[in-house]
């Protein structure tokens, strides 16, 4: 899998050309057969070529992601940074200093972008490689970054396939996670959402809220909240809610108040 980890990455904007070329360099091929070693070496040849060919140059998306992290540390003012005891500083000026990297980061964009995702992605050698995952692989691969803007196509027979995976599994981290990278993406997430109340796990049902709430259907949830008639985990909703009250509308929290206490009485 690491040709179509390397693939993944580059298309999502997480590593450039030159770091492309680094780790294709790097990799073992010793488990590789000879015919594969040969594709991947003409593989770099190309990849070289293009890197000396093609300029770089900035795009729409490189532009929108310097300038929305120049709105989050503009953001964070004197003022700001005023308002807070030492232990938010420390945590501030950790952030800072990660988003100033960011900026310094030399993303790949026009041209050069669009020939190396080409490259990549017609190449056959991580095309095999892609077609051999299964159910449990390409859940893992999806699902080890928390959010990828740009994520497998799946349509939502697949997309079911890996929440079974995940729920034979067990593998709640990853379930919401997979959410997460498709939300906005016509998926139905209700297999996942039964589930986390099936498992009475308050914590990730808080956090696919957080992640996804506007794909979710919260009538829903909190319904199927409700027909649980289980009064800790409704009370641990409520209080969860109340910390992510901007997803947990008053509204919405009321109605679970009230099916507590008629459950109570």
């Amino acid at each position: 899998m690491d040709l179509v980890n390397l693939l993944y990455q580059y298309l999502n904007r997480f590593i450039n050309s030159e770091e492309l070329l680094a780790r294709l360099k790097k990799i073992d091929l010793t488990k590789y057969s000879k015919y594969e070693v040969i594709k991947i070496k003409e593989l770099i040849k190309d990849l070289e070529k293009i890197i000396k060919e093609i300029p770089n140059a900035k795009d729409e998306i490189e532009e929108e992601r310097l300038k929305s992290l120049d709105r989050i540390l503009n953001s964070l003012t004197e003022d700001v940074m005023a308002s807070l005891d030492e232990e938010g500083k420390k945590f501030v000026e950790k952030q800072k200093a990660s988003l100033e990297n960011d900026k310094k980061k030399v993303n790949d964009g026009g041209k050069l972008y669009d020939a190396v995702v080409e490259l990549m992605d017609n190449n056959e050698i991580v095309n095999k490689y892609y077609d051999k995952m299964d159910s449990k692989e390409l859940l893992a691969f999806i699902t080890q970054y928390i959010s990828a803007p740009i994520t497998p196509a799946l349509t939502q027979s697949a997309f079911d396939d890996l929440v079974r995976v995940g729920i034979e599994e067990d593998k709640r981290e990853a379930l919401w996670r997979l959410a997460f990278n498709y939300t906005n993406k016509k998926k139905d997430f209700t297999k996942i959402v039964d589930y986390f109340i099936l498992k009475r796990d308050a914590y990730y049902l808080e956090e696919l809220v957080c992640a996804v709430a506007e794909s979710l259907d919260m009538d829903y949830l909190i319904n199927k909240v409700i027909e649980t008639k289980d009064k800790d985990f409704i009370k641990e909703i409520i209080s969860r809610g109340k910390d992510i009250s901007y997803l947990f509308s008053e509204e919405k929290l009321e109605k679970i108040k009230d099916a507590l206490l008629k459950e109570i009485i």
